[in-house]
């Protein structure tokens, strides 16, 4: 009687070889013989002469109850195996990534975001799905996210779950560009005494901090900071002043964002105790 021999548990995607081995008998020339291969019941493989069913890369549905028959050419001998069970098994989802494009996650509003999420091992069809926060409401299913214009309530953490296997990966604050620079002339919006002290502020309608404030004088560099202490002030303070707001994506700052305010021109007259202040459209640089 044949028997019939090989790995009763393959993984997965590797490859299964069952091989039928019959002893002739010594007494006699050994005859040609053709091997035929059965699970559960229904033939996969012969009449073939190899003794050996190879099977180059196994799924779930190849676990079953083989067998073997030994036919020879002449059909004089006729010879089956007992029944060999394999199951195959599926590797676990181990070692789950994720990570985002661009690097970090850190994104301004109205970017472009991917989350791309990959296994280490694990063997069937994986499942991808994605969620934010604890878990929550799914956001999508396959192995990328894309998030087409980013806006406030999309930062937080990202959870892609493949299977059992789950991995978290944080998404920055949406940075929000500078915007809307302005100066406000404290006390220049009046007439003041030459000689008296004179300060000036900058402000901006929206932006992420941190926020960097640099005032131009003459459009040459002067100071930074959001108020611009000019002190006693004299003909030398004559001229147009404007401020110029930054603030940048990501600790390192591969973008920055900038917004200028309007033109404000001082006056100084010579001799008189009068200092007069108008506002200009924005200069453009």
């Amino acid at each position: 009687m044949p028997v019939l021999e090989g790995p009763p548990e393959p993984t997965e995607g590797s490859p299964l070889t069952l091989s039928c081995l019959s002893t002739p008998s010594p007494l006699q020339p050994p005859p040609t013989l053709l091997h035929l291969f059965y699970r559960d019941g229904q033939l996969v493989g012969g009449p073939q002469r190899s003794p050996q069913l190879l099977v180059p890369a196994v799924g779930v549905s190849h676990s079953g109850n083989y067998s073997c028959q030994v036919h020879s050419e002449g059909g004089a001998v006729q010879k089956s195996s007992a029944q060999l069970r394999v199951t195959v098994r599926r590797v676990p989802v181990l070692g789950v990534s994720l990570w985002a494009q661009p690097p970090g996650g850190q994104v301004a509003l109205g970017d472009h975001l991917v989350l791309s999420c990959a296994v280490a091992v694990g063997t069937g069809p994986l499942s991808f799905t994605w969620h934010r926060g604890d878990l929550g409401a799914l956001l999508g299913t396959g192995p990328h996210l894309e998030l087409h214009h980013v806006g406030d309530n999309d930062s937080g953490q990202y959870h892609c779950r493949v299977g059992n296997g789950d991995s978290a990966s944080p998404v920055s604050v949406p940075t929000v560009p500078v915007a809307n620079a302005t100066i406000s002339p404290g006390p220049l919006s009046h007439q003041v005494h030459a000689g008296d002290p004179v300060t000036l502020r900058c402000s901006v309608q929206v932006g992420s901090a941190p926020v960097t404030i640099t005032w131009l004088h003459d459009r040459q560099k002067v100071a930074q900071g959001a108020i611009l202490e000019l002190g006693d002030v004299d003909v030398g303070h004559s001229g147009t002043y404007q401020c110029v707001a930054t603030n940048q994506l990501g600790q390192d700052g591969h973008r920055v964002f900038w917004t200028l305010s309007p033109e404000l021109a001082l006056e100084v007259i010579p001799g008189s105790p009068w200092v007069t202040v108008g506002i200009r459209a924005p200069l453009r640089i």
